[in-house]
């Protein structure tokens, strides 16, 4: 079965079949320029949680080749998240891309921000020994009420109906299925960043010292303590450029939810709500 994806997951065929001889070019290499084992960098998260801020931090970065999103990548990446059946037919695909790209990226080291990789990351982890996570994450309020803005991200909770059940992605389980069928689409939006936080909890404790995990409200307000930590983190020997910083990102969401959406939320996450 084949999950049918959001059409701003796509690329053009241009684009695909020129990747597509760039790396056919780099497999013949490969075969006579054998390189010291890959140690890409792979950024996890949950949609609008800040992944794709902290690769925009990197990307500059001349020590990393960053990917953030591409095709095909993210599209089976994101078909494996909500579908694990899917997983004997496109991760060894998904492995074989990723050495190609990290030995095409030599002497820089890939960093690839494909953000639902954070249901991937044991398979990536055996895959690449040295490869190191970054997960990503930001409150509540913040992800949900930026996912309300986001269409593509706004999608997964309209159509969540059209992808199988227990859904990891969404959060879906035959347990919740029925509440979550009743949920407005914040609350549908509080229960996926309800999975994925408990997921970085548990991938803290599986991958260990191989994630660090960076708080999107820290990277806003201590900014170059953060930057400083991750250069640590990744072993760069050169500073990461400080970015340009949004601070009413924090609280924007103060005006876009309602006092009903926000009692909501709270409900479905508890505690949880305090956590960023």
């Amino acid at each position: 079965m084949t999950i049918e994806l959001p059409q701003n997951i796509s690329s053009g065929r241009s684009r695909r079949l020129a990747d597509f001889v760039r790396l056919t070019r780099q497999r013949a290499r490969l075969a006579f320029e054998p390189g010291p084992p890959p140690d890409p960098i792979f950024v996890l998260g949950t949609g609008r949680s800040g992944t794709h801020w902290v690769a925009w931090i990197l990307e500059p970065h001349t020590a990393l080749h960053t990917l953030i999103e591409k095709p095909p990548i993210f599209n089976w990446v994101t078909e494996m998240a909500i579908d694990p059946s899917a997983e004997a037919r496109l991760l060894p695909g998904l492995l074989r891309r990723y050495q190609l790209e990290a030995a095409s990226a030599r002497p820089k080291r890939l960093l690839d921000k494909s953000h639902p990789n954070i249901w991937l990351a044991e398979q990536l982890a055996e895959a690449f020994p040295a490869a190191r996570f970054i997960g990503v994450l930001r409150d509540v309020f913040g992800t949900v009420a930026s996912s309300l803005r986001h269409e593509g991200v706004r999608y997964w909770a309209e159509n969540w109906d059209a992808y199988p059940v227990p859904n990891r992605f969404l959060g879906v389980s035959e347990d919740n299925r029925e509440a979550y069928a009743r949920m407005s689409l914040a609350g549908r939006c509080a229960v996926r960043w309800h999975a994925h936080l408990r997921r970085l909890d548990e991938l803290e404790t599986v991958l260990g010292e191989r994630m660090i995990r960076m708080r999107y409200h820290k990277l806003q307000t201590d900014t170059a303590q953060e930057l400083q930590r991750l250069q640590e983190f990744l072993d760069l020997d050169d500073p990461i450029a400080r970015p340009e910083i949004k601070s009413k990102s924090l609280v924007r969401w103060k005006e876009d939810l309602s006092e009903q959406q926000v009692a909501e939320i709270r409900a479905i996450v508890g505690e949880d709500a305090e956590r960023s």
